[in-house]
């Protein structure tokens, strides 16, 4: 018996100290699932809500963790029956350049990364400045405001899938 009360205590004290402790990963606001959040899109409403909280695993493409190139890929398959590359940068290239304020939801958003071994981040934008993706292995697949301090200083630009295939003549764009 006295174990167990010892044990109790132990468990609560660990769990109020924890809660206490700023995280780098927590410190803004995170945006609750709401009307703000959610799109006209069921599907992709449908997806979301099943795929956040799931863990982060580098390299991962599944439900036990998925990395953030292959939750856009996994996405892209399940909501839009499109493929994506298996990689951020790669993902990058399927894209066209867009302005932030020319996003609509589906475009991807693209980010340097100094935790990533190739360097990039990217996740899919959802409106209202919030794009969902798989952040890193203490939050898994969550949504994000862009403008979050540490999305806002390593935002690497936005795209848009190209849907037809690039044709080049003589080497002209046609």
């Amino acid at each position: 018996m006295k174990q167990i009360i010892v044990t109790s205590i132990l468990v609560i004290l660990g769990m109020t100290s924890t809660s206490q402790v700023k995280n780098k990963y927590t410190e803004f606001n995170k945006p609750a699932i709401s009307d703000e959040i959610l799109t006209s899109d069921s599907i992709l409403n449908k997806f979301m809500l099943y795929w956040i909280g799931k863990p982060y695993k580098l390299g991962g493409n599944g439900e036990r963790g998925i990395d953030c190139s292959q939750f856009n890929k996994r996405l892209y398959k399940d909501v839009y029956n499109k493929t994506l590359e298996e990689v951020a940068y790669r993902q990058w290239a399927q894209t066209q350049r867009l302005k932030k304020d020319s996003l609509i939801v589906g475009d991807l958003v693209f980010f340097r990364s100094k935790a990533s071994p190739s360097g990039w981040h990217t996740g899919t934008y959802i409106g209202n400045s919030y794009f969902i993706h798989a952040a890193n292995k203490y939050e898994g697949v969550k949504i994000s405001s862009l403008y979050e301090p540490r999305y806002k200083e390593m935002i690497r630009g936005y795209g848009r899938l190209i849907t037809t295939p690039l044709v080049i003549y003589n080497n002209k764009k046609i």
